[in-house]
């Protein structure tokens, strides 16, 4: 099969979207599908398909919003993308963002090539931009990767339910973890992967930081963050928070470093203390090594982690205007775990045999698939 996939991505970092997608098209390819990725900006993301031999067209002006500098109007846009897709030959066009999703689905759509769309963001936009698309015709199926976010499509976004189908993402299996005898003798610390924004909770990881250094002492761990920001403002503002509580010698702040989790020790403990999310593939790869996980109630986490032998889960309040994550909710989780590490007690083989189970990207690639070939009918 010839499939195109058609994302936005940014120019330093590599989104969790961008990470499936990449992810996904290597298996494609491995399984004998051509793959050609659409892009409206070269980058880190482009590099990385590149050393993978998976081929990218920049269309930054086709995918980019009517209005925008540089930005094509609707129908030029949707005419160049129809272009595209014919010199490839495509057989299918698998779109992951709302707006680039606004041009290709119609270039689809005109050339009778199947459609479908992956929801990888807030729910809330994602129905209202699906049922103006649907209002004007486009045709296209769906795919949810958080099992919440599915259930409220199939009730709530006026698609037949035929044409909406759940994927949770998949990753690579790694290497198998250490075993607990080695957990129990080596100090865990923490490791906390993403972008600097509000979202991610970060704020709330570094005040849990102020509060473990109290309990603890000298035994605190260290934490480790792993982003960067688009917004410099959100990063001063966390470096702030840092050296005014004096956390200096125990938070740092280490950038973008692709594939981190490989090279962290595997009884480090990875915490994703987010205010929002999808289904955070970070935890999947944790999984994947054993590593002991301490996340937030936002999307697929439930699912992925879903009693305290894999980790441990806290709650996310919701107001009528934010999210918010409990900071001693969080400090009492890494402390639980901390104790269950030291006594022997967590299993890493647990959480990479659910792995194994459910979040392998050969399983996801499999299912996708057959939406694929439900689509081409």
């Amino acid at each position: 099969m010839r499939i195109v996939h058609v994302l936005n991505s940014d120019e330093t970092n590599i989104r969790g979207i961008a990470t499936h997608v990449l992810c996904l098209a290597v298996a494609q390819q491995a399984r004998g599908s051509s793959v050609l990725v659409v892009i409206d900006r070269p980058g880190v993301f482009v590099q990385m398909c590149h050393q993978r031999g998976i081929p990218v067209a920049v269309m930054a002006q086709e995918l980019r919003p009517d209005g925008l500098s540089g930005g094509l109007p609707a129908e030029k846009a949707v005419q160049g993308l129809a272009k595209q897709f014919r010199d490839f030959n495509a057989e299918l066009i698998h779109c992951h963002d709302l707006q680039p999703a606004a041009q290709a689905i119609p270039a689809g759509n005109r050339l009778q090539i199947p459609c479908i769309f992956t929801s990888h963001g807030d729910i809330r936009a994602t129905l209202d931009r699906l049922r103006f698309a649907k209002s004007l015709g486009m045709r296209f199926k769906i795919i949810a990767v958080c099992k919440a976010d599915f259930e409220r499509l199939r009730e709530s976004s006026g698609m037949p339910e035929t044409d909406i189908y759940y994927v949770p993402y998949g990753t690579q299996s790694a290497s198998p973890a250490r075993p607990v005898e080695a957990l129990k003798s080596h100090r865990p610390n923490l490791i906390l992967v993403g972008v600097l924004e509000p979202r991610k909770g970060i704020d709330v990881a570094i005040m849990a930081m102020a509060e473990l250094r109290r309990r603890r002492g000298q035994a605190c761990p260290t934490l480790s963050i792993y982003g960067e920001s688009s917004e410099k403002l959100f990063y001063a503002y966390y470096r702030e928070m840092v050296e005014l509580s004096g956390l200096s010698d125990i938070v740092r702040f280490c950038g973008v470093q692709p594939g981190i989790l490989e090279r962290c020790p595997s009884g480090d403990i990875l915490i994703v203390p987010s205010r929002a999310e999808t289904g955070p593939i970070v935890v999947l790869e944790a999984m994947s090594r054993g590593m002991p996980i301490v996340a937030s109630d936002v999307g697929d986490v439930a699912e992925m982690l879903p009693d305290p032998r894999y980790g441990r889960v806290i709650p996310v309040m919701v107001g009528a205007r934010f999210e918010w994550v409990s900071i001693a909710a969080l400090t009492d989780a890494i402390e639980s775990l901390l104790s269950e590490i030291a006594d022997g007690r967590f299993d890493p083989d647990l959480l990479i045999d659910r792995h194994r189970s459910f979040y392998t990207v050969e399983r996801m690639t499999e299912s996708i698939d057959i939406i694929y070939k439900e689509s081409s009918i």
